[in-house]
């Protein structure tokens, strides 16, 4: 059986309406930003499905190297299909039972037709139980993967801003962190600015590398503005000003 994270609240509607269809033959569809388990959920629903990528599905029906009849299949990414009416009638004249992931709200209207049911997952940041539990099984794999010791869940680094995919990368990392100096740090940084700097102003281009992480460490570990100023060796209006010119970075 795959494994879908359903401790939030909402997560845990959403597994119910996932035993739903596990037991009714109807036609549904998963939609929901990228890394927010669309295509894990299908897997629970059914787990011994194939999975095809929509735009290879579409190529081997139009050349014909497909043959499924009475069957249920998993189709990830479904808003790529562009011939529309030729996939329809494929599942139709097969009888073949689908469950679909898309990354769109606004998926063709005959598409949108074929489905009995819609659920929509939502983003990470508004599935905190989940996150920690995703967290903690990232983090006994990164152990594993990487044979380095489980480290504490404080030092680990969150980033949600993909979603799954983010979190696993940075969980990675926070582990690979572990192993690094500050020598592979000035490593990386200066074959980032490497491969890409251009122009006339990369010093000015490249500052925010510099100072986000430290307004970021600052604001974590003092907590007020004069605290942050303070330790910087910054006044509080320059301090303002670096925080607004980087409040894009500063407020993921």
């Amino acid at each position: 059986m795959h494994e879908y994270i359903a401790v939030s609240k909402n997560s845990k509607e959403i597994l119910n309406s996932a035993h739903l269809l596990q037991s009714v033959e109807v036609n549904a569809l998963i939609s929901g930003d990228q890394g927010v388990g669309k295509k894990s959920l299908a897997q629970y629903i059914l787990p011994e499905a194939q999975v095809y990528k929509a735009k290879n599905l579409q190529n081997d029906i139009v050349d014909n190297i497909i043959n499924l009849k009475n069957c249920s299949i998993i189709i990830d990414k479904i808003e790529n299909i562009t011939n529309i009416d030729l996939i329809i009638n494929w599942i139709k004249d097969n009888h073949i039972r689908v469950i679909a992931t898309t990354l769109k709200n606004d998926l063709n209207t005959k598409l949108t037709e074929l489905f009995s049911i819609t659920i929509e997952l939502p983003s990470l940041k508004d599935r905190e139980e989940d996150v920690k539990a995703l967290t903690s099984k990232f983090s006994k794999e990164a152990s594993k993967t990487l044979d380095i010791e489980q480290t504490v869940p404080s030092k680990l680094m969150i980033n949600l801003s993909n979603n799954a995919h983010s979190l696993r990368k940075s969980i990675y990392f926070s582990y690979l962190f572990e192993t690094i100096g500050e020598d592979e740090i000035l490593m990386f940084m200066e074959n980032y600015m490497y491969s890409n700097m251009q122009g006339e102003e990369s010093y000015k281009d490249f500052l925010y590398l510099l100072e986000v992480p430290i307004l970021k460490a600052a604001s974590k570990k003092y907590k007020s503005q004069v605290q942050m100023a303070k330790h910087l060796g910054l006044n509080r209006i320059t301090l303002r000003k670096k925080l607004d010119i980087h409040k894009g970075f500063l407020n993921d």
